[in-house]
């Protein structure tokens, strides 16, 4: 089913949209089992507690355990290099059992708030900001899709989180759908969100607006990236930016910031990776290596209520010629610095599970 030949190297994907692809329709057969391989023929296997579940509503008020997918990443991999094994042990993509919860909110509360907050974004300084990057940077481009992960559940709501956030994000992705129309060639930009846990509620506003949900398990939203992409992350509880350095390389990404690497001290190899980072998102080897093939677009706004303490990236090759976009995305792992692994440390091995219904222990608002 999958090929076996690669061998692990400072640049080997560990994502691909075959796994990925795979893993979906393994949780869509909702089998007694769940058995998802990896590409050397291994399997993950649980049992199935979530049968039947997957395909009705959980109802309001109600919480109750269904199957979603889960992401290993670079770090995983580096533990398990560090006790004799390796890619033949990885799992990028596994099943796991989840509580999902049901609405707390009405379609007719959420639908008004969702009016409320569209207004009074699309008033702000904020969106003419946003619309000003996407129509600077992405001139000529070919974007015919947002896609959004992360973003949050509008009709479920902990008492811990802002109930309102999410709803500035929704707004937000719209908006940058609107500014990428103006200035792309493609007919029309869509905008697409992700999140396995999304109430009834959540879906049947959200497509109200115009905003399409990706119906899943949490992976297949990543396969539907490609190069005419706009792909926003905000403190996302999966290893966004290593899907993204494996699948594609969307023409304008928001996410955190990458973090600056020290140089190593004499006789010291680099470290492109903390192991003991409790945060699901962290730069890898693959990620920095990508990200030679974009440069920081400046967001200058005073106050942000959408991507708050995001960055925003834009492929180099936008808006040159073909010869001068094949140059500028070529990085030669000879002359890298970052591709050399770091030695590997055991520690504890969190297993990352896209959610939005909050952010991870680290960075919950």
């Amino acid at each position: 089913m999958f090929s076996s030949s690669r061998k692990p190297s400072g640049t080997t994907p560990i994502y691909t949209h075959d796994i990925l692809i795979h893993a979906e329709s393994v949780l869509d057969m909702d089998g007694e089992y769940l058995d998802i391989p990896n590409e050397y023929e291994k399997s993950i296997r649980i049992r199935n507690d979530g049968k039947g579940l997957s395909c009705t509503d959980v109802p309001p008020g109600m919480t109750q355990p269904r199957n979603v997918l889960g992401f290993q990443d670079e770090r995983t991999l580096h533990r398990l290099i560090a006790r004799g094994k390796g890619f033949k042990e990885l799992f990028p993509v596994y099943p796991l059992s989840a509580p999902f919860h049901g609405p707390n909110k009405t379609v007719e509360e959420v639908r008004e708030t969702m009016r409320q907050v569209i207004a009074d974004f699309e008033a702000s300084e904020e969106a003419a900001a946003l619309a000003n990057m996407v129509k600077t940077n992405l001139k000529g481009c070919s974007v015919d899709k947002v896609i959004g992960f992360g973003m949050g559940l509008i009709g479920y709501a902990r008492p811990s989180l802002s109930s309102l956030h999410p709803f500035y994000e929704y707004a937000a992705a719209r908006v940058l759908a609107k500014a990428a129309q103006e200035v792309s060639s493609a007919p029309s930009v869509a905008v697409l969100v992700q999140d396995p846990f999304y109430t009834n509620v959540c879906k049947q506003v959200l497509e109200e607006f115009d905003i399409e949900v990706i119906d899943c398990f949490g992976a297949k939203g990543f396969a539907l990236m490609d190069r005419n992409s706009i792909v926003v992350a905000h403190f996302p509880t999966f290893p966004f930016r290593e899907l993204v350095a494996d699948l594609a390389r969307p023409a304008l990404i928001s996410m955190r910031a990458q973090e600056k690497v020290s140089p190593p001290a004499a006789g010291q190899r680099l470290n492109p990776m903390p192991l003991l980072d409790s945060r699901a998102d962290v730069d890898s080897e693959r990620s920095r290596r990508m990200m030679k093939e974009y440069h920081n677009a400046p967001l200058p706004v005073t106050r942000q209520r959408a991507f708050y303490a995001n960055s925003w990236y834009v492929r180099n090759d936008i808006g040159t010629s073909q010869s001068e976009a094949k140059s500028l995305s070529t990085v030669s792992p000879a002359s890298d610095p970052e591709v050399s692994r770091a030695p590997a440390q055991p520690s504890p091995s969190p297993l990352h599970l896209q959610s939005r219904t909050g952010k991870s222990q680290d960075e919950k608002r």
